[in-house]
């Protein structure tokens, strides 16, 4: 069977590209770069049951929008491809387009139009456009530079988890981490001003799980890295879901789906960011430093290769 990345490598030679299929793709125009990015969203596989008609609606838009994040995009519109079953209810469609409204308003965009199919079950396919006058890459990241994580994992693969165990009663903090799952936030504002301001070598998001994209941007920029588990900033709660799973914090946010970016900045740069990201009223955690080649996990002391663990379709 093929795998994703085989499947990748088919179309790319087909189509004469070489650096697509990143987090999005960008086109010059008068001076700028167009930034353009699509994600598809399937009921079952993205949308777990017992995630709200609204939840679908903000998950499909939060997952194009973080893309552009990544390139460190102004995100200026939102275009949506609805798969619908036949039964679905006019007032589910309706909660679908709400909660996509309000995705986009948190973004500061806004939802500008789409299509519509018949499918079995549902299928949201987004495409966000952004504009920036140099987009990141996952290439760019140099030795020495701080590996920063724009905010806190493992909430949306433990959400995910809980909605899929149909639990009724939940702690609060459990509660809180299915209403992150429900309505993430990707950092949109942030990286395009941490762009705008030259302050960050190159980026990308994890919705694919955090060791993916170290992966990623490492492979990207022919570099390595050291990752110090110590400083992995875990959603509240979190810790203690994987206790009671009997999941590892490190296995849960290999799982994907936090829409938050991996960011490789210059040291010289990084109180600067620091700065930005506080009037922006979030954070930035360092997780590690780029190295000339090599992905190392420091965890307990002890340092070992960071297996390129992650979400892949067709596994």
């Amino acid at each position: 069977m093929v795998s994703e990345l085989d499947a990748i490598c088919i179309i790319k030679k087909e189509l004469r590209v070489e650096s697509g299929f990143e987090d999005a793709e960008c086109i010059p125009y008068k001076g700028k770069n167009i930034v353009a990015t699509t994600d598809m969203l399937t009921e079952g596989e993205d949308f777990p049951p017992g995630l709200s008609y609204e939840g679908i609606g903000w998950n499909t838009v939060a997952a194009n929008l973080s893309d552009l994040a990544a390139a460190g995009a102004k995100p200026i519109g939102v275009l949506v491809a609805w798969g619908l079953p036949r039964e679905i209810p006019p007032d589910g469609i309706r909660q679908i387009a709400a909660g996509m409204s309000s995705c986009a308003r948190a973004h500061k965009t806004r939802v500008i139009g789409g299509d519509m199919n018949e499918t079995d079950k549902i299928v949201m396919c987004g495409t966000a456009i952004g504009v920036a006058r140099y987009p990141l890459r996952r290439s760019g990241a140099k030795p020495g530079d701080i590996l920063a994580l724009t905010g806190k994992l493992g909430a949306s693969a433990a959400g995910y988890h809980l909605f899929w165990s149909k639990k009724q009663k939940l702690t609060l903090t459990e509660e809180a981490i299915k209403k992150r799952f429900e309505r993430p936030i990707a950092p949109t504002q942030l990286m395009s001003e941490l762009n705008l301001r030259g302050l960050v070598h190159a980026a990308t998001d994890i919705s694919d799980g955090f060791a993916a994209a170290v992966h990623n941007l490492c492979s990207a920029s022919g570099t390595g890295a050291l990752i110090e588990y110590i400083g992995l900033p875990f959603f509240e709660g979190v810790e203690e879901f994987c206790k009671k799973s009997g999941k590892s914090p490190l296995e849960l946010i290999n799982l994907s789906a936090d829409y938050e970016v991996l960011a490789a900045i210059p040291p010289e740069c990084f109180l600067a960011a620091k700065r930005t990201a506080e009037r922006h009223k979030t954070h930035l955690y360092e997780v590690g430093t780029v190295l000339k080649k090599e992905v190392l996990l420091e965890k307990d002391g002890k340092i070992s290769p960071l297996s390129c663990n992650g979400f892949f379709h067709f596994r």
